[in-house]
C-alpha cells in the first residue's frame, strides 16, 4: 500500500515538472514569434525617420543603430520584443562649430521662402537633442511658432498660436519674475510658445554684457533650460 502511495506521489511530481516544462516551451515559442526581426526593425526605422542606417547591431534584447539624415547623425536603440524606440539621440552636436550653424539671416530666408509674414523673434536653442531655431511669425492675423533645424534648415515643427486662448497657468509677468530670480538684469524680450504640454515662455535677460534666455514652463513655472546667447 505504501509503495502505491509513493508511486502516485512520484507520478504527480513528474506530471508537474512536465507541465512546467511545456509552459516554458510555449512561452519561449510565443516570445520568439512576437520578437521583431532584424529586417522588420530596420525597415521600420528607415520608414519612420528616413535617412540612411549606417550601422546596425543586434544586442539580444535590443537593437542599436546609427542613422545619418540630412548631414546629422543619430544613435537609436530599439527594443527587440516589440520594436519600440527606447532612445534616439543626436551624436554630432558636441563637435559642432559656429560655422556649422545657420546664421539668423540664413534661417530667416528659409522662413520667408515658406511663409508670407513678419518674423517676430528667433532664438537658437536645443529641442529634442537638436540645435534648432525657435521662430515666431505673424501672418494674416495668425501667429505661428516654427522650429527649424539649425544645421540643415529643415522645418521640424509648426504650431499655430490661439490668440484668444488662456491655457497658461502663469502670466507673462510671472514668467519674467521667475527668470529675474535667476539673473537679476534687464529683460530684453519675452515670447510665448504654445505646445501640447502646456507651452512655455522664453525670457531673454541682459546683465553687464551677459545675455541669457530662460525657458519657463507655461503651467508649472519650472525653468526648463537656460541658454547663453
Amino acid at each position: 500500500m505504501r509503495k502505491v502511495k509513493h508511486l502516485s506521489l512520484l507520478t504527480i511530481i513528474i506530471l508537474a515538472i512536465a507541465a512546467i516544462f511545456s509552459v516554458c516551451l510555449m512561452w519561449n515559442h510565443e516570445s520568439t514569434e512576437n520578437r521583431k526581426s532584424t529586417e522588420e526593425v530596420y525597415k521600420s526605422i528607415e520608414t519612420m525617420y528616413g535617412g540612411e542606417i549606417v550601422s546596425f547591431k543586434n544586442n539580444g534584447d535590443e537593437y542599436a543603430m546609427e542613422l545619418s539624415k540630412n548631414g546629422a547623425n543619430y544613435h537609436i536603440e530599439v527594443r527587440a520584443k516589440d520594436g519600440k524606440v527606447l532612445q534616439m539621440k543626436r551624436t554630432d552636436l558636441d563637435g559642432l562649430k559656429k560655422e556649422d550653424i545657420l546664421s539668423k539671416q540664413e534661417v530667416n530666408r528659409v522662413i520667408k521662402n515658406h511663409y508670407n509674414g513678419r518674423i517676430e523673434s528667433e532664438l537658437l536653442n536645443t529641442w529634442q537633442n537638436e540645435m534648432v531655431y525657435q521662430i515666431q511669425v505673424t501672418a494674416q492675423s495668425k501667429k505661428l511658432n516654427i522650429i527649424v533645424d539649425a544645421i540643415t534648415g529643415e522645418i521640424l515643427s509648426e504650431t499655430r498660436v490661439n490668440l484668444n486662448a488662456k491655457n497658461t497657468a502663469i502670466s507673462k509677468k510671472e514668467a519674467q519674475q521667475i527668470a529675474i530670480k535667476k539673473l537679476n538684469g534687464t529683460i530684453q524680450n519675452t515670447t510665448y510658445y504654445e505646445t501640447s504640454s502646456g507651452g512655455y515662455y522664453l525670457v531673454k535677460i541682459e546683465k553687464k554684457g551677459i545675455n541669457k534666455t530662460f525657458q519657463i514652463h507655461g503651467v508649472s513655472g519650472k525653468v526648463m533650460s537656460i541658454t547663453n546667447d
